[in-house]
Order: C-alpha cells, then structure tokens, then sequence
C-alpha cells in the first residue's frame, strides 16, 4: 500500500481552504457595488471596498488553485488512476453540470430582468434558460468556472500527479524542497506566472470560459503543481514559517508598486505594452509573496483542529456552489428597495451567509439522493463514522 494512502488531514489546509471559500463570500457580495461590471450592478459604488476587493484580486484565486492542488494529491491517495478519475467526475463534473442547470439560472433570469432583458416570472423564462451561450445566450456556469478548471487541468495533470506520489516523484519532491528551502529558490516559481503573464494574457480571450482562457489555463495549471509541490516537502513549509515575515514585507512592497504604478486613480486598469514585463513581474512576486506569506502564517498558528473544522471543510464545496446565487438573489432585492451601498454590501454578505447555510443543512446535508450533486459522499458524517477508514473516504 502506498505510504500517502492514509496520511492524515492536515489542520492548516483545511483552515486554509475554509477561509479562502470564505472570502467569496465577501467578495462577491461586494461585486454590485464594486464599480466593476457584474451581474446586478448598482449604479453606485465604494471605492474603499473596491479598493480591498482589488488587493483580494491579486492572490485570493491563486491561493484557492494551490490549496486544491494539495487537495489532489490528499485525494489521489493509493488510489488507481481510473478510480481516481472517476471519482473527480463524481465530485467535480456532476456538480458542474447539476449547477450550470438547476444553481445558475436563477443568476441569470434576474440579471436579465435588472437589465430589462426579460419582464416575465422566472417560470415564464425558465423554457429560455439554454438558449445561446452567456453572455449572448443564456447557458451559464458563472462562478463554477473553477470547477471546470479543476476538473480539466487535474485530468490533464494527471500523470505529474501519479509521479508526484510515487517513491521517485516524493523523493525528488523533498530533495527540490530542502535545496529550496536551503537557498529561497522558491522564489523562482515567479517567474512562470510571469512568463504567462506576459506572453499568454495579451492573446488570450474568454477570461474563466476555458476555451481560449490560455493564460487562464497556464498559471492555474501551475498553481496547482505548486500547491502538490509546497505541501509535499515539509522542509519548504519549514522554510516558508520561518520567513512569513520577510514573504509578507516582499508582498506589500510589490503590491505597493502595483498600485501606485499601475492601479492607483483607475476603476479598471489598463497596461500598456511598453511596461507589461514590468507589470507581469511585479505581479509574479506579488502573488507568490502572499501565498507564501499566508502558507506560513497558517502552518505556524493554524495547526489545531476544532470540532467545527471537519464540518466547515465537508460544507465548503456546497456553500461554493450555492453561495454566489443566494448572493444575486439577495442583491437584486436590496438594489430594488434602494438599500445605501455600505448598507447593502454588509446586508449581502449576512443574507449570503444564512442563506446558504439554511439550503445547505436543510436540503443538501441530511439527504444522501441530493448530496453528490454538490459534491458531498452520499453517506452523512454520522453514517460515514461507522465504516471503515478507507470506505469513510478520509
């Protein structure tokens, strides 16, 4: 049996992945009164939050994609390739596509009726829920373009993956993190992001769509690899605890240039081809100082496991799936009632919260027909602490 088969959850993961999950609420609610462009879109707007949101912007999907490439490899296991992928097709394609068509129309009926697309109910819509492709049309997957992306770039990923958790991948992976962590040549993992930066983002087109999305696909495909890299050598993560301080200086130098050369006074900013290797370097050791700053923070403070922990990490996946159409839900009927920006954006990310708790404890948790569709092993926790350790999927 493989020596990874049954290693143990980490605590700073799963805090990780459960506050990373978390910020979207925020952010997403957020979004209407952003002055960015969105679904259902205020006509005013909060500089500071859009200011924050912007900060969030440089790392908080970086950070989800590294987390999840560490999830991969916890869920690779011992586990045969075809097992493997079938079970990524249970947890990541089944929810996809019961989400692009029960969990997503609703967002885009009532951005249509915000924008005066539609006047009708959402039953009189409903029979024109899949015509066209959004944004012309309306099929959608919106927010769960992630989970599309995970589950393309993981299948592609797959035989790195394998090798990763064979004796010769976990012995290679631990000599790269001690000489790493020996001589910072973490740092290096720069320059990738940089190079897509650079030369893939200028020809890319259909940002989240897949098709098209190359730069998209390049730096989250190496973000996952990086996250089965750092959480692979303890060494590294050693290393990275060791120096959160300096990593978190780095981060706030860079996104200090950023802003005041690239962001500040603009809602949206646009980089001009002169400078780009200036900005997609600044971006690369942005992002990658946060990451490292955040992975050390968590594995020298986050390392207990409370009794809620289990529970938050098995509920994340659904609240993810179901959060951001509670949130378009809750924001169309704050902006009908002319709710003041502030006012409404702290209403939104409570409406959010309850929301989706209430339809996840009480119509996706306790029942075991509705549970893989978003995601979750039909088998509720307290069915799951009976069975054996290998059957309970842990």
């Amino acid at each position: 049996m493989h020596p990874a088969a049954f290693a143990p959850r980490r605590a700073d993961l799963d805090w990780l992945r459960v506050l990373a999950f978390g910020l979207l609420i925020f952010y997403h609610a957020g979004m209407a009164w952003s002055g960015w462009s969105w679904h259902v879109t205020s006509p005013d707007s909060l500089e500071g939050l859009r200011e924050a949101m912007r900060f969030l912007n440089r790392w908080r999907m970086p950070l989800i994609f590294l987390v999840s490439g560490a999830a991969i490899m916890l869920a690779l296991g011992d586990r045969t390739p075809g097992a493997f992928v079938r079970d990524r097709l249970k947890r990541l394609a089944l929810p996809l596509a019961f989400g692009m068509v029960v969990i997503v129309p609703p967002q885009v009926y009532l951005e249509r009726l915000y924008r005066g697309q539609f006047t009708g109910s959402f039953l009189q819509w409903l029979p024109h829920a899949f015509d066209g492709v959004y944004p012309q049309g309306n099929l959608s997957w919106h927010h769960l373009w992630f989970v599309a992306y995970v589950l393309v770039l993981t299948l592609v990923l797959l035989p790195v993956f394998l090798w990763a958790r064979s004796a010769s991948g976990q012995a290679a992976i631990g000599g790269a993190g001690r000489i790493a962590a020996r001589f910072g040549l973490q740092w290096l993992m720069t320059l990738p992001l940089a190079a897509s930066t650079l030369w893939l983002a200028p020809i890319s087109w259909n940002v989240n769509g897949l098709v098209g999305d190359w730069h998209g696909l390049v730096s989250y495909g190496a973000l996952l690899l990086y996250g089965a890299f750092l959480f692979g050598s303890s060494e590294l993560l050693t290393a990275l605890e060791r120096q959160r301080f300096f990593s978190l200086a780095v981060g706030l130098v860079a996104y200090a240039i950023l802003y005041t050369g690239f962001f500040a006074g603009t809602v949206r900013a646009t980089i001009p081809p002169e400078v780009r290797p200036v900005f997609a370097l600044l971006s690369a050791v942005n992002v990658m100082a946060w990451l490292f700053a955040i992975i050390g923070f968590a594995h020298r403070h986050l390392t207990r496991r409370p009794a809620f922990l289990s529970e938050a990490t098995e509920a994340v996946y659904p609240f993810y799936l179901i959060h951001q159409t509670v949130t378009v839900i809750a924001v169309w009927a704050l902006l009908r009632i002319g709710a003041p920006p502030l006012l409404g954006f702290v209403a939104a990310v409570i409406a959010t919260s309850a929301g989706a708790w209430l339809i996840y404890a009480g119509l996706v948790r306790p029942w075991r027909w509705i549970r893989p569709l978003f995601g979750m092993k039909a088998s509720p926790p307290g069915e799951r602490r009976s069975l054996p350790r290998r059957a309970a999927g842990l």
